[in-house]
């Protein structure tokens, strides 16, 4: 229904609502809006900032990389199959190499009989290991050959420790060169004993000199299929059952055919280290080269960044007298603490126990505008000339038994702090988004306040116009009863 004012009087009482309800809303809507426009810039401000402080972070990584750092490097076209690290900066055997492994370094295992439980006693005496390389008729050893360089070890089974799991655990505190552990078959159990290297050299050899079986030149009482002579295993007896023989790795380097009792290979390229994973069913590309330059471009890349971020930091913070504007983050603490840390933290000096201590000293200046200027001439002279103290000065290290942070570090914290979850940007971004919400219920009370003055003052307005309209009848009333009265002519009175 449309309701009709102003009809008694001739007011134009709609307007001098809206006009009355303008007056009160427009003052306080302008201030909630000024007050909206000048968080959602610090937002906007606060976003650019955060935005070009990520920019610096990538560089800060490779900054903290120890591979940057390195004289060389050393990569493998497929590292499932094999890895490549730099052993040493001196004597490094630049070049391509194409590897092939047709068999991988392999533990010999050797697996007992069944026993019912675990704390089954086996027997007593002394368990005999040797480590060397055996001649095999078979899949049992004819000969063996022990290592020189190791002493045989003795281990003694009386009866604390002659259960199975007593003997696996007297093994393995033996430091022998091989492991022993419980291995559940069923409801049985085995003792499985693995050697600790791999390769045929690293063979195992196991004699028993049991109790009770006679004197200790008695071997054949102590090579039976009972107590403690079930676990011997050598040239004279195999009680236990070998699952796997040791095998030495076996591959090409450029068509060289090569072996290794070991998967790690230290020794075939001059500062180098390659690791085999896997066999191979194609050729996998090996690439070691010098690596000039790369703490420069690193720098360089570091540099750039960062005067992307001074830039913006600049344009967020800056006053222009001339236009008479201001930067979205000007005078806005946050950012003043934010760009002084940073700043701060640049001109750190680091203790890297060598020459180097500041990064002014790598030719890393400051210009007028918060910039940084980079003397590629300087940096280049400095790596040379101690290329340690470069390191630390960025990546930080150990000097003198004590860690150190670098710049890089440093930095690379902060801004952690800053960035992260619950950092600086994020906690004051949230309570910027509180104060907007915070508006929005203002404007909605100011909506609903305005309703109720609108409603007031319609219903004044329509009681005057009511008012209005009564006098107005009223004096028309009196008008036409003077009009009746004898001898009086109220519009000749009026003329």
């Amino acid at each position: 229904m449309v309701a009709a004012t102003g009809l008694g009087s001739g007011l134009d009482i709609e307007s001098l609502v809206s006009g009355l309800v303008g007056a009160e809303r427009v003052p306080q809507e302008q201030r909630l809006f000024r007050q909206e426009s000048g968080i959602t810039s610090i937002l906007s401000g606060l976003g650019q900032l955060q935005g070009a402080l990520s920019g610096i972070q990538p560089t800060l990584t490779t900054l903290l990389s120890d591979s940057t750092y390195a004289a060389y490097t050393a990569t493998s076209s497929q590292t499932s199959a094999a890895s490549m690290s730099i052993a040493s900066s001196g004597n490094v055997a630049t070049g391509t190499y194409a590897l092939e492994t047709s068999n991988l370094a392999v533990n010999q295992s050797l697996t007992s009989g069944t026993f019912a439980a675990t704390d089954t006693v086996v027997g007593t005496g002394t368990l005999t290991i040797t480590i060397g390389t055996p001649t095999y008729s078979g899949s049992v050893y004819s000969a063996f050959a022990p290592d020189a360089a190791l002493t045989a070890v003795d281990i003694d089974i009386d009866s604390s420790n002659n259960t199975l799991s007593g003997i696996r655990d007297s093994i393995n505190a033996a430091d022998a060169g091989i492991n022993a552990s419980l291995v559940k078959d069923g409801s049985d159990y085995r003792l499985l004993i693995t050697a600790e290297n791999t390769g045929v050299a690293n063979s195992v050899s196991i004699s028993v000199d049991e109790d009770g079986d006679g004197t200790a030149d008695n071997s054949a009482a102590d090579t039976d299929a009972s107590g403690l002579s079930q676990l011997a295993f050598n040239a004279t007896a195999a009680q236990l059952t070998q699952s796997a023989a040791a095998e030495d790795a076996a591959f090409t380097l450029n068509g060289l055919g090569l072996s290794s009792s070991s998967n790690t290979l230290t020794d075939v390229l001059d500062g180098v280290t390659i690791t085999l994973k896997e066999e191979t069913t194609s050729p996998v590309t090996l690439t070691v080269a010098s690596n000039p330059g790369a703490i420069t471009s690193a720098v360089q890349a570091f540099v750039a960044a960062y005067n992307a971020y001074a830039g913006t930091a600049t344009s967020l913070t800056r006053y222009d007298a001339t236009t008479q504007t201001a930067g979205a983050l000007q005078g806005d603490a946050t950012a003043r603490s934010v760009i002084g840390q940073i700043r701060s933290t640049l001109s750190t000096s680091i203790a890297t126990g060598g020459t180097y201590t500041a990064l002014a000293e790598l030719g890393i200046t400051t210009n007028a505008d918060g910039t940084l200027a980079l003397d590629a001439d300087t940096l280049n002279a400095a790596i040379a000339a101690d290329p340690a103290a470069v390191k630390t000065l960025f990546a930080g290290g150990t000097v003198n038994s004590t860690e150190v942070d670098g710049v890089a570090d440093l930095l690379d914290t902060l801004l952690d702090g800053y960035l992260g979850s619950g950092g600086v940007f994020e906690s004051r971004t949230d309570i910027l988004n509180t104060r907007i919400d915070d508006i929005a219920d203002q404007r909605e009370v100011l909506d609903r306040r305005m309703l109720t003055l609108e409603a007031r003052y319609r219903a004044e307005f329509n009681a005057l116009d009511s008012l209005l309209a009564q006098l107005t009848s009223t004096g028309d009333f009196l008008l036409s009863q003077l009009d009746s009265l004898p001898g009086f002519n109220s519009g000749s009175e009026r003329n």
